[in-house]
């Protein structure tokens, strides 16, 4: 039968008269959907009033619903149902016809119920306060009642038939201001009441939306209506993980900004935790475990949500993440999947080509279900079983038969449960033999009640078997550790998960570590005890859990780093910290990722920089200690994350202290400019020479001049105020201690004047000073600087200024004289190796003595071959004296050598927690060589 010509004679004079794609549709939209085709024959003038309004032609736009405020709740009801229907037979023709995206479709739907929920909720307001009066907050306000969309309505993916979720919520207790007053709560139970009767009573038109309240806290037992304080404390005492991931999803309908406080102040801690948050896992295989005994009772097996490979598996991958990484990352905290799964693509989340296949899984996944639901408005995720819904499927659907359409959508569900398995269940098929054997062992001792000596005994007969050096001594460090205080406090989830991981780690160890590998892992599970999440990320990541044992092996400096911050831990994801060095691109595009991640918030925004200086730092240390990094290019490195640091800082400083103050100006009254500011890096920083534990000697400058020097506030601030101001808050951001640690000590005694001088200071001032009133220190000092952050033009005009400093300001003569007394002073006062030991930097022979060598001979020659001074490194000054035949190639050669070899001794001992000390009886050879070239120069032979 054609359906077009059975429709009633308006209809079919309406649609003649429209364009020939339209003629084409409707044929499309009739042959697949009983539900448009049955409403249109029921109301013959529905397709011309569609049609004439072009709605059928565009996407929504929030058509008005109108209804005379003096109607009745009967009409006001078949009014509203009329408008559903209006508005689904539009959503319905514009995806049959293909004229909709998925994301069009959902986002209509979602739109919707959005309004619609609003409509009725204002008309269920007049009602309800006509009744019993207008509930009164303490102030005399009347609070709103929030109406929080959950699940799909809340993600703004709401499918075609679905009910949707709500919770009702009001923020203040009080009673209504009636003659007979109710309190608050009982007015929003009937208030709530009478909205779900207006969208969900079945009349003659049918119902707007089923309402579904069980995600309310207590459920079905609870209150219809909660208020805030309450809800709060629900969340705190008894909320389930079940809820966490039921919230993600939430979205205040109405009172949104009512509901932002909440969410800051109750939800958003509930939902996301501040810290890594593993232990989502294990909440979320025994949700899809219930859920699986479910489709297998009731047979849902052709279920395209719950079925295997469904909707719901594809929705549990992308809330696992987000309550894993949604603290750390505001980004993720987004109610919408199609939002946050694009965001998953990285190193510590998803790969791309998994993110890709889910995006494509999920808009197919959800295009069925919609259309299966709009064969005929019934909410059903099942496939069809009758040859004529088949039939209209596969034609929705674009398939030439059944069995085609069944094949792709089991190709989609395949990906996604192959996915699912991987990423959730934590396949581990590549788990060595040898190590599941020695854990599966290892693991009963564990959890044995045994005594100390018999559990000590067992355990060093379990290590010896496995290979483990000194299995005396780690047996002791294990025993005592399962007997610790530390171990006692944990909660159950946390011994669960330790017993788990233990024996695990212990597996992991080869034959040739000792126990002290041993004693460091125990260090770091002691610490990060009490957040036992962590325990959960290395049970349910093996490659983590290797390089973890791996890092533990590399010293002590990684395992106490481990241990002070354990979200390093999650470094250990990321494929690259040990198989690729971090260049500066790659960790300059690591802090705007991470600095996107937040919200303008100064003390969170400190914290973010200390995370990021924490795993750009570890990264490096790893490189270092695996030899992929060489120790030029680490010295490079952690100089380049203190650069990035340092720009950051300024730039939030000048941010904070500009919306204060307003932005410094300065020049004549009718040409004033906008100040530019500089930072200056000294010693390790401006000589590219950074180890793990320097501090940062910085000197800020400006370059105001001019007639009028202050903001451009009202009432404005001089400029040497505000240069103050600013300098007090960048060395704040810098070394304010927040809950990730503080970024660096910062020195500033080598700015003009030392101590007594300005924190920022004039460029031309600081010329003057250099010229007149600088010591010799302070000239060899310079030699060291360079311009690290700020404005690029100032940092240009800085590091001219130096270059004509060097060559014409310096005091050549007694030059010699004042640079010998100076290091002689300093091994007096800062050497720091007791009796047997070897100071590598302040002992004669030393790293001290090759970089005032290269100093001494650049100030001397600068004036003349002003290219020795070019570069502010220690290697390269020397490299460029003997370019310039100033100094013999082979003396370079000698100091250059032993300057590496002292420096890579140093960040090893550093890596370790250790001075930079060796034995007395090393090194003799660079430091015999680097003595007689100090004695010949300073005795004047060269």
């Amino acid at each position: 039968m054609d359906l077009v010509e059975s429709l009633p004679e308006p209809a079919r004079a309406a649609l003649s008269q429209s364009t020939p794609a339209m003629q084409t549709a409707a044929a499309q939209v009739l042959a697949c959907s009983v539900f448009v085709y049955e409403n249109l024959r029921r109301d013959a003038q529905l397709l011309g009033e569609l049609l004439r309004a072009g709605a059928l032609e565009r996407p929504r736009d929030s058509a008005a619903f109108d209804m005379a405020a003096n109607s009745s709740e009967a009409q006001y009801m078949a009014a509203l149902r009329r408008w559903r229907l209006r508005e689904m037979l539009r959503i319905t023709w514009r995806d049959l016809a293909g004229w909709a995206s998925v994301e069009e479709t959902l986002a209509d739907l979602s739109a919707f119920a959005d309004e619609a929920v609003a409509q009725a909720l204002q008309r269920a307001w007049r009602d309800t306060t006509a009744r019993f009066g207008t509930p009164r907050a303490a102030d005399g306000s009347a609070p709103p009642l929030v109406v929080v969309g959950m699940g799909k309505l809340g993600g703004r993916e709401l499918n075609f038939s679905s009910d949707i979720d709500l919770v009702f919520l009001f923020p203040e207790y009080g009673e209504t201001d009636h003659a007979a007053p109710i309190s608050n709560d009982e007015f929003y139970v009937r208030l709530g009441q009478t909205l779900i009767r207006l969208l969900s009573a079945p009349t003659v038109d049918g119902m707007v939306f089923r309402v579904d309240m069980r995600l309310r806290p207590f459920g079905e037992s609870g209150p219809l209506a909660c208020g805030f304080s309450a809800f709060e404390d629900y969340l705190v005492s008894q909320g389930r993980d079940w809820e966490r991931y039921a919230w993600v999803k939430a979205r205040p309908l109405t009172g949104g900004e009512r509901y932002a406080e909440l969410f800051a102040t109750a939800v958003r801690p509930f939902v996301f935790r501040r810290y890594l948050d593993f232990g989502v896992f294990e909440s979320l295989r025994e949700m899809k475990q219930l859920i699986d005994k479910q489709v297998a009772r009731r047979e849902l097996s052709d279920n395209v949500k719950l079925g295997p490979g469904g909707i719901r598996e594809i929705e549990f991958i992308v809330q696992a993440y987000q309550l894993i990484r949604g603290g750390q990352d505001r980004r993720l905290q987004s109610p919408s999947l199609f939002e946050v799964l694009p965001l998953l693509a990285g190193g510590r989340l998803l790969p791309q080509a998994t993110v890709s296949e889910l995006g494509v899984a999920y808009r197919y996944l959800r295009g069925i279900e919609n259309r299966i639901q709009m064969i005929a408005d019934q909410q059903t995720h099942q496939l069809p079983s009758d040859e004529a819904n088949r039939a209209r499927l596969t034609l929705a659907m674009g398939k030439a038969n059944w069995q085609e359409l069944i094949a792709e959508l089991a190709g989609h569900r395949a990906t996604v449960r192959r996915h699912f398995e991987s990423l959730v269940f934590a396949v581990t098929d590549d788990d060595p033999q040898a190590a599941r054997s020695s854990a599966a062992e290892l693991g009963p001792l564990w959890e044995a009640d045994a005594g100390g000596d018999v559990l000590r005994e067992a355990l060093r007969d379990a290590l010896q078997r496995a290979g483990v050096r000194e299995a005396p001594e780690a047996a002791r460090l294990l025993a005592e550790y399962r007997s610790s205080a530390a171990l006692r406090r944990l909660d159950e989830a946390g011994h669960r998960r330790l017993q788990a991981l233990l024996p695990t780690l212990i597996a992991e160890l080869r034959s040739d570590d000792d126990a002290s590998v041993v004693r460091r892992l125990l260090r770091v599970l002691e610490a990060i005890g009490t957040r036992s999440s962590y325990f959960a990320l290395l049970n349910e990541n093996l490659v983590a859990r290797q390089r973890f044992v791996e890092v533990c092996r590399g010293g002590e400096f990684l395992a106490a780093q481990i241990a002070a911050h354990p979200l390093l831990l999650d470094e250990l994801i990321d494929e690259r910290v040990f198989s690729q060095p971090p260049s500066r691109a790659e960790l300059a595009a690591e802090l705007r990722d991470r600095l996107a991640r937040i919200d303008d918030d100064p003390e969170r925004h400190v914290e973010v920089l200390c995370q990021f200086k924490l795993a750009a730092v570890f990264r490096v240390a790893v490189a270092d200690l695996s030899g992929t990094l060489p120790l030029m290019r680490v010295s490079d490195r952690l100089t380049d994350i203190a650069e990035l640091l340092v720009e950051e800082a300024m730039s939030a400083a000048w941010r904070q202290i500009t919306a204060q103050f307003g932005e410094p100006r300065c020049g004549p009254d009718h040409a004033r400019r906008v100040v530019r500011i500089c930072a200056v890096g000294y010693g390790k920083l401006g000589g590219m020479e950074l180890g793990y534990a320097s501090d940062l000697d910085l000197v800020f400058l400006h370059d105001s001049v001019g007639q009028t020097q202050e903001t451009n506030a009202t009432p404005p601030l001089d400029n040497q105020i505000f240069f103050v101001r600013l300098a007090q808050r960048i060395v704040h951001i810098l070394t304010v201690h927040s809950a990730a640690g503080r970024l660096y000590e910062v020195d500033q005694r080598l700015r003009p004047s030392g101590k007594g001088g300005m924190l920022i200071t004039q460029l031309g001032a600081f010329g003057d000073y250099q010229r007149s009133e600088a010591w010799t220190w302070e000239h060899q000092a310079l030699l060291h600087a360079r311009a690290v952050a700020g404005s690029t033009a100032l940092r240009r005009e800085f590091e001219q200024l130096r270059m004509d400093i060097v060559m014409h300001a310096v005091r050549r003569e007694g030059l010699r004289e004042e640079v010998r007394k100076m290091r002689e002073r300093m091994r007096r006062e800062l050497r720091k190796a007791s009796r047997g030991e070897f100071d590598l930097k302040h002992d004669p022979g030393g790293i001290a003595d090759i970089e005032f060598l290269a100093q001494y001979w650049t100030l001397l020659h600068a004036a003349t071959h002003p290219p020795v001074a070019m570069f502010s490194d220690t290697i390269r000054q020397l490299e460029s004296l003997a370019s310039a035949d100033l100094v013999p190639q082979a003396t370079v050669d000698v100091l250059t050598q032993a300057y590496r070899e002292y420096r890579a001794r140093g960040h090893h001992r550093s890596l370790r927690d250790s001075p930079a000390v060796a034995r007395d009886d090393e090194f003799l050879e660079p430091r015999r060589a680097v003595n007689a070239i100090w004695d010949a120069c300073f005795a004047g032979s060269v």
